[in-house]
């Protein structure tokens, strides 16, 4: 008896040492919640809108370098129309455009999203420690 019950402490202690998930220091797109991605107005009429960052954060995905840049929109109507990055006197820069439907009833709430900007380099995000988003700086 004392034998069955070693057993199946043992048997509990090994299944709840073991891991259930691998130890990759890699991020996918699916693991970060409110991700969104480039959609282009196809209205004639829409305005500008603001973006508000809250954090930059350097990830890999893919096996390649990324920046995961958090932060709300105004409302639930808010799009990102484009991202753009630059490099000058060795500061990077990144630029968002948000666009949204001026004639759309939309409830006016602060909306989080996440994007994730995969197009600079290894050496370019090594190079840098700190990005300036629509003119605001923020440290990765």
């Amino acid at each position: 008896m004392k034998f069955i019950y070693l057993s199946i402490v043992t048997l509990i202690a090994v299944a709840g040492c073991a891991s259930s998930s691998s130890n990759n220091e890699e991020d996918g797109p699916e693991e970060y919640e409110n991700l969104v991605s480039l959609q282009q107005p196809n209205i004639q009429q829409h305005e500008k809108a603001t973006v508000y960052i809250d954090s930059v954060k350097k990830i890999t995905v893919q096996q390649q370098p990324a920046l995961l840049i958090s932060g709300t929109f105004p409302d639930a109507c808010t799009k990102l129309k484009e991202v753009t990055h630059s490099i000058s006197n060795e500061q990077l820069s990144l630029e968002i455009i948000a666009w949204r439907d001026p004639d759309t009833m939309c409830a006016q709430v602060l909306t989080p999203f996440n994007y994730i900007y995969d197009k600079l380099t290894k050496k370019q995000l090594s190079a840098h420690s700190s990005i300036i988003i629509n003119d605001t700086e923020y440290s990765y």
